[in-house]
């Protein structure tokens, strides 16, 4: 059997249809690297070569390096990059007061890992862009692969930042040392995934098989801690990461929240997520006010929603009287942004 159906057969045992964008960047991929071999149990680090994947959000770019670092069968390191920026100062700090601590830190990865994979990969701070250009180089030629994905071309990074012209000499080594890959796309699959999903579930409240499916659909990238901070203050959550807000409808709408903060909230989280609804009166009257203010806004600032709840069940959410003329719009809302429609037309915009 060829690499490329091997590979490929590696995929759909994970239930994973790749679209025909994906498979070209996998087949050139393996071109490339005439020794992957998705079936061996053990390669060489230095034969797998370094990967800068880019393109628009929800194409696969983090599921096509994940299947890739699983086909090899070695010891991987998996970071978002923002994660990945923090051991590293925190290495840095460790190391501090002895010759080259970048050195120490960069020996320090290769003994661990044959292959470092850094999602989301982006330069927005001048002591980001002095460092990991260093790094990127140290790491390479140590003989740890580096597999990066992002939202940008290489000439992109770091883009009208401060003193650019010191970071151009790691945008020349990317490009010189790298498999550069423009993985485009006609469908966001991650947004598919998420509009497919059937709310109406049985289980849709079941915490464990929501966290299953939104670690399957953003990968690693979701942390399941409790808490977030929005306008210097706490609040509770069943999830969150750089991106994605997973709230509990019965929780975080019971504690006090103005629509200040859920302005800030949607313009800071590009998908929010609500499970753990319950039927409320007129003696849920702060929890339903603020609800009904939550979603004002998401609709009206076009957020990514999805609410874990079966749409026959909009009726039964509020039964109450106080505030029945305000809740028939949201109620209006709430059948639209559950819709499959309603996405994808955020997606269009």
């Amino acid at each position: 059997m060829k690499d490329i159906e091997v590979a490929l057969n590696n995929f759909s045992k994970k239930d994973i249809k790749i679209d025909t964008f994906q498979h070209a960047f996998l087949k050139e991929f393996i071109n490339l690297d005439s020794k992957f071999k998705p079936s061996s149990f053990f390669l060489k680090n230095k034969s797998i070569g370094n990967i800068y994947l880019w393109g628009p959000v929800g194409r696969g770019k983090t599921l096509m390096l994940q299947m890739i670092c699983d086909s090899y069968f070695v010891q991987y390191g998996r970071f978002h990059f923002i994660e990945f920026m923090q051991m590293i100062h925190k290495s840095l700090s460790d190391f501090s007061g002895i010759n080259d601590p970048l050195l120490k830190v960069v020996k320090k990865l290769a003994n661990k890992y044959n292959i470092i994979f850094i999602d989301e990969f982006q330069i927005e701070d001048i002591a980001d862009a002095m460092i990991i250009g260093m790094l990127i180089e140290s790491i390479s030629k140590n003989g740890t692969r580096l597999f990066l994905s992002s939202n940008s071309p290489p000439e992109d990074l770091y883009k009208d930042g401060l003193q650019r012209s010191k970071f151009l000499k790691t945008i020349d080594f990317l490009n010189q040392n790298f498999m550069i890959y423009h993985l485009l796309g006609s469908e966001d699959y991650r947004l598919r995934e998420i509009a497919d999903f059937d709310s109406s579930a049985e289980d849709v409240n079941n915490n464990s098989s929501v966290k299953k499916f939104l670690k399957k659909t953003f990968s690693q990238d979701i942390s399941m801690q409790k808490e977030f901070f929005i306008n210097e203050r706490k609040f509770n959550c069943m999830g969150v990461s750089e991106k994605v807000l997973w709230l509990s409808f019965k929780d975080f709408f019971s504690s006090p929240c103005s629509s200040n903060d859920f302005v800030k909230i949607v313009k800071k989280y590009e998908w929010i997520f609500i499970n753990n609804f319950h039927s409320c009166n007129d003696d849920h009257i702060d929890l339903i006010r603020r609800f009904i203010s939550f979603v004002d806004i998401a609709y009206q600032e076009k957020q990514k929603l999805k609410l874990f709840f079966d749409p026959k069940l909009i009726f039964d959410l509020y039964s109450g009287d106080l505030l029945n003329s305000l809740w028939m719009r949201t109620q209006s809302r709430l059948h639209q942004v559950g819709t499959k429609k309603y996405l994808q037309n955020l997606e269009k915009n």
